[in-house]
């Protein structure tokens, strides 16, 4: 078993546990309020616009309260990739990674098309050059990639599609998991995966879906402090490709993955680890500095939570949308 909090990606998965005790009377609860500024109300939604480095580090928090391992994780990606073969018998698979981190999920997917494909080319695209670098000491060790020919493109999403555009190649299986709250343009980025995904191929998207708490914090943070338009934020939602997908005539069916997230330490006065993770929950940055929003914020997560074990456990649901082309 690996440790998952070296190889900080797309998705999630330790759970850390705090005492419940430590927060008095939660039932009752009510966040201590400073004077706040329509500065901060703008950022809303920004977290890891305004602030990569406070996006980095509350994404850390996040994994240390989430409860799942990792390989049950990615087993559940392993699940949801059609078994239907994708290309002529004996021929190469090609797929397109968006935003492929340390390479954890997209390694488990692979493995899966090896089981009926000789062989696979896989173009991983992924801005960061730590993660990539991950990436690549991962497919050495694994001898079962071994079959694998890796295409590395160190760029951001929108950089990859402009230098791609005049490149003749079609790709069978693309996927894009936990990455588009992050790019600058989520229709665009669609449109351009949908234009390079095969006649008969399919593509795999997994966001946050407005069914569960931790979306509908989102749509409540947007409906009472939102400034423009909320697909110009990270607070998309698995309902936004959905319409996408339907304005396309697209065919695709959805897959739903829980997965519970200790809150415990958001309402510890003056913890940082909870401030961090407030912060990445609401996908703002400095979320305590802004009274209205951290008020909001923690009486939702308090109505909308579970004591298990001691614990406030709040409540995410992934969506994993597969999507077919004809």
């Amino acid at each position: 078993m690996f440790d998952y909090s070296k190889h900080v990606t797309d998705s999630v998965f330790r759970l850390t546990g705090y005492c419940w005790a430590e927060v008095k009377d939660f039932a009752n609860f009510v966040p201590t309020r400073k004077e706040s500024t329509m500065a901060g109300i703008s950022k809303v939604g920004r977290l890891n616009n305004d602030s990569p480095e406070r996006y980095a580090a509350s994404f850390t928090s996040f994994l240390d309260a989430t409860e799942m391992s990792a390989e049950c994780y990615y087993l559940f990606f392993e699940s949801v990739v059609p078994d239907s073969t994708l290309c002529e018998s004996g021929g190469e698979v090609r797929v397109l990674g968006i935003g492929s981190g340390s390479g954890e999920a997209d390694s488990i997917i692979t493995k899966k098309l090896l089981q009926r494909h000789s062989s696979v080319y896989n173009r991983v695209v992924e801005p960061s050059e730590g993660l990539i670098e991950k990436y690549k000491t991962l497919a050495r060790e694994d001898t079962s990639l071994s079959a694998v020919k890796f295409d590395w493109r160190h760029q951001t999403t929108e950089e990859y599609f402009l230098s791609s555009r005049e490149e003749n190649i079609k790709f069978h299986h693309i996927h894009a998991i936990n990455v588009l709250y992050y790019v600058e343009d989520p229709v665009a980025t669609l449109r351009n995966m949908w234009e390079q995904l095969a006649d008969g191929g399919y593509m795999l998207v997994t966001m946050e879906s407005e069914k569960g708490d931790w979306g509908k914090l989102g749509l409540k943070l947007w409906e009472d402090f939102g400034q423009g338009d909320r697909l110009d934020t990270s607070l998309r939602m698995a309902g936004d490709i959905k319409i996408w997908l339907d304005a396309m005539g697209a065919t695709y069916v959805s897959f739903e993955n829980k997965v519970e997230v200790n809150a415990t330490e958001c309402f510890q006065e003056n913890s940082e680890e909870g401030m961090l993770l407030l912060d990445f929950i609401t996908h703002t940055p400095h979320t305590s500095d802004i009274p209205e929003i951290r008020a909001m914020a923690l009486d939702f997560i308090r109505r909308h939570s579970s004591l298990v074990d001691d614990k406030i456990i709040f409540l995410s649901i992934e969506e994993t949308i597969v999507a077919f082309k004809k």
